[in-house]
């Protein structure tokens, strides 16, 4: 039962994906629209797969979803980032998981 509310990985990968977005997708650029629009994609894709391999080894309960979700949001958020953009990024990811 206590395993349910360690969220530790969960809250650990969902730092690590933002930084992944930070260093692939940077804060000057984010808003950008058509020139870097296949380096998003190709990020957005990366994290497809890196969400999709975390699965395969952590199960996630609701709960250690929203922390996931939750320290992803803040990191993204902490690095300057407009809260729309976070938001709508969340969006995209969240039926992956």
């Amino acid at each position: 039962m206590l395993t349910w509310f360690d969220a530790s990985a969960a809250r650990d990968f969902g730092q690590s994906l933002a930084q992944f977005f930070i260093s692939r997708i940077p804060l000057s650029s984010a808003n950008t629209s058509n020139k870097k629009l296949v380096r998003k994609l190709d990020a957005v894709d990366q994290m497809y797969v890196q969400i999709e391999q975390f699965k395969r080894t952590n199960r996630l309960n609701i709960y250690k979803k929203a922390k996931l979700w939750s320290a992803f949001k803040e990191e993204l958020l902490g690095a300057g980032y407009d809260p729309e953009l976070v938001d709508q990024v969340v969006r995209g990811l969240m039926p992956k998981l």
